[in-house]
């Protein structure tokens, strides 16, 4: 009689998953919060330094894809399934305003919107943490970097 009230294995596994998803959910968000903070407290002087850092590493790791204008047409864009963004229309395409998080987060952590397949857009969040352990342990500054100086070249 017990069997019949009991939960199926897949009803644990379920239950674990969303568990894993919302932790990850508010660390994202937590993160990006503290992000933001950050960036609220740098100085006009520090920004131009966060603009010039970066300009170089969207050179060195996004160029070869959104090119060195970011209009999606570098010269790897031709070889890829899904055509690179133009990154200097995010704004226009989303009301209006820059979406800082959403940006972040895409390099961060990529681009999870295909169920099947392998997605184009790198996960560049593990890659920059290996760039400057010892200042910028999990990469999180050179993802501001990128995401500011993509908000520079938004089409007005």
């Amino acid at each position: 009689m017990t069997a019949i009230f009991a939960r199926p294995a897949f009803y644990h596994a379920k239950a674990w998953i969303r568990r894993f998803v919302l932790l990850g959910l508010a660390l994202t968000a937590v993160g990006l919060a503290r992000s933001q903070g950050r960036k609220e407290q740098t100085s006009a002087a520090s920004q131009a330094t966060s603009l010039a850092s970066g300009k170089e590493t969207f050179l060195k790791f996004c160029a070869a894809c959104h090119g060195l204008d970011a209009k999606g047409k570098g010269p790897a864009a031709f070889a890829m399934r899904i055509p690179p963004a133009d990154l200097t229309t995010l704004g226009q395409r989303h009301d209006g305003k820059y979406p800082a998080g959403y940006v972040g987060a895409i390099l961060m952590f990529g681009r999870n919107f295909a169920a099947h397949g392998a997605e184009d857009m790198p996960v560049w969040g593990s890659r920059f943490k290996d760039l400057d352990p010892a200042h910028d342990p999990v990469g999180q500054h050179h993802v501001d970097d990128v995401v500011a100086y993509i908000a520079s070249l938004q089409q007005k």
